[in-house]
């Protein structure tokens, strides 16, 4: 029971977590690569839809374990 109780916040908490780390790594692949110019306008959210497809990737395969 408990370990169920703990999937469940954890399934609760990936698509909220999922694009903010994708969100945060685009910042720091921009910030890491100042000569480059890539605009953060462009790879912020690029990074965030990333994140949010992973999610789903993740979502869909705790629902096959389960």
């Amino acid at each position: 029971m408990a370990q169920r109780n703990f999937l469940d916040k954890v399934e609760s908490a990936i698509p909220f977590v999922m694009p903010a780390i994708g969100g945060g790594l685009a910042v720091i692949w921009v910030n890491l690569n100042p000569m480059k110019f890539y605009n953060p306008m462009i790879w912020l959210p690029a990074g965030m839809i990333l994140g949010w497809l992973a999610g789903r990737v993740i979502l869909r395969l705790m629902d096959r374990v389960r």
